[in-house]
């Protein structure tokens, strides 16, 4: 599952760097599943790699970033935080440019 092994790396790398989860956001880029059941099956996996944290993991901010997309039938290249967005000119179904989910870990403004 992937979502677990990105679990796993978000909490390693929380560790490694000393911070908790209310002190950073998460943003997440690409993907091919739908968004609220990926955060879900993340915050899930996150609460077992710290359990610890499960209070402060329920409120982890987490945002789309965008990323590139490609229509098939027509070959229009758009950016769009959105997973199976529509093309935007002939109306069809779109390939991402990132198939699985990519996650980067920001500080929080009030960290910093």
């Amino acid at each position: 599952m992937h979502e677990a092994g990105l679990a796993r790396e978000v909490a390693r790398a929380l560790r490694e760097r000393g911070l908790r989860p209310g002190q950073v956001r998460l943003a997440v880029r690409g993907g091919h599943h739908d968004p609220a059941e990926f955060e879900a099956e993340l915050r899930d996996h996150l609460a077992a790699a710290m359990p610890d944290e499960t209070a402060a993991l329920s409120s982890l901010p987490i945002r789309r970033v965008m990323f590139g997309h490609l229509c098939p039938r027509c070959g229009v290249e758009f950016e769009s935080e959105v997973v199976a967005p529509v093309c935007p000119a002939c109306g069809s179904d779109t390939v991402p440019e990132i198939a699985d989910e990519e996650i980067e870990i920001e500080l929080l403004e009030a960290v910093r």
